[in-house]
């Protein structure tokens, strides 16, 4: 999951400052992360009907509606630019193709019954762990969809991952602290030289807050 950017407090500095130890190793992309909280006694509001079509590129299955099918299709293209770098570093490839479901704005995303529970105004982009599923709104400019939709990309490969064979299943890995798997899924998906990651890097320096591996 990602949200957008907001006022850092401890937790954010966490997993902000995590980026930087999570590019380590690679055993840090082998870890589930919760889909979504539960609001119980709360209603989610699905007050349009979405006519969802499927644009198959080579490893996704692209799910968009008319009104965004342009910018869809760009999007696809950012998809496989992805797998292509993704891949290479994981040393990983799908066995078919998975599934992206993207949506116009995040109000219409916020209708979403991909997941279970709220999803709030912070949050720009989800992905499921069993099907792996990735859900997000097209953002206002394609820098920062791009971003979301590496970051959740990031995800998708950390559930496949964890769910070969070879890797023991998502439950022995759901362990590792949650500043490391978003951390690396940022890392990946902004790059080496972030100002936003920088920020919040000095400022947990600053402030004796910079995780540790034994950090949850």
């Amino acid at each position: 999951m990602i949200e957008r950017a907001t006022r850092a407090g401890p937790a954010a500095r966490r997993v902000a400052a995590g980026a930087v130890l999570a590019a380590a190793g690679a055993v840090f992309a082998w870890v589930p992360v919760p889909v979504a909280a539960q609001y119980f006694g709360r209603t989610k509001v699905q007050y349009e009907r979405f006519d969802f079509r499927v644009l198959h590129t080579e490893h996704f299955d692209i799910h968009f509606y008319p009104e965004e099918e342009g910018a869809a299709r760009d999007a696809a293209r950012m998809a496989e630019r992805w797998y292509a770098r993704l891949s290479q570093l994981f040393g990983h490839r799908y066995a078919g193709r998975r599934p992206v479901i993207l949506y116009a704005d995040h109000a219409d995303f916020q209708q979403t019954n991909v997941v279970g529970g709220l999803i709030g105004e912070a949050t720009g982009g989800v992905t499921e762990a069993l099907r792996e599923r990735v859900v997000l709104p097209l953002a206002g400019v394609y820098r920062e969809t791009d971003h979301v939709l590496g970051h959740e990309l990031v995800h998708q490969f950390q559930y496949d991952i964890a769910q070969g064979r070879e890797a023991g299943g998502l439950e022995g890995l759901a362990r590792l602290p949650l500043w490391a798997v978003e951390g690396l899924a940022e890392y990946l998906s902004l790059g080496r030289a972030d100002p936003h990651t920088a920020m919040w890097l000095r400022d947990a320096a600053l402030s004796g807050d910079l995780p540790s591996v034994e950090d949850p």
